[in-house]
């Protein structure tokens, strides 16, 4: 059995102050801020529910796991499963950190922030981002209507991220109470180009 990962001392202390995005069972999306009221998740733009009667935005984000996909005049990244992300701050962009398997967000953050750059084997393609806040949200949800208690969001300059994944960490990371805790993270890369 190999040694559990170190608490993160960084982990800690984002841990007490990020927002996790969820869902109510479809996949996340995330967008530009100014792109979000374009996205109309299960309904039209009216605010009628449509699902399953007439082709909605939703749909498209149920599509096909991970990837890119044109909101009006901008684009938006698919998030394959509803699993609670959020977003890490790093230095050339941000990391989306997907709870798949944790006992406490600490060690979950702890675990993505361990995730080397040649771990990220598999490319989604590239993100355009207007600057400002960039949304992560329930892609059944209006991008006009968000409740914002549920969106997960982060500063980033204009331009365009690279979006690599790592389909799945998985190991042991020390909690606070000293104990080794299985963690199982997905991570999302997005780097500016």
């Amino acid at each position: 059995m190999s040694t559990p990962l170190a608490l993160d001392p960084e982990a800690v202390r984002l841990a007490t102050r990020l927002t996790f995005a969820d869902s109510e069972g479809g996949p996340l999306i995330v967008m530009s801020e100014a792109v979000a009221p374009s996205w109309n998740g299960v309904f039209d733009a009216a605010g009628a529910f449509l699902y399953g009667t007439t082709p909605c935005d939703y749909d498209r984000a149920c599509d096909g796991g991970f990837m890119v996909i044109d909101v009006a005049a901008g684009k938006a990244l698919t998030l394959e499963t509803p699993d609670n992300s959020t977003f890490v701050p790093r230095p050339a962009g941000a990391l989306i950190v997907r709870w798949v398997g944790a006992d406490d967000s600490a060690t979950l953050i702890s675990a993505a922030l361990a995730v080397s750059e040649e771990q990220f084997t598999e490319t989604i393609g590239d993100l355009p981002h207007a600057g400002g806040k960039l949304l992560m949200f329930d892609s059944a949800a209006r991008g006009s209507a968000l409740d914002t208690a549920r969106v997960a969001s982060i500063d980033l300059p204009a331009g365009t991220y690279a979006v690599q994944l790592v389909v799945e960490w998985r190991g042991e990371v020390t909690g606070a109470d000293g104990a080794p805790h299985e963690v199982m993270v997905q991570v999302l890369d997005l780097r500016r180009k």
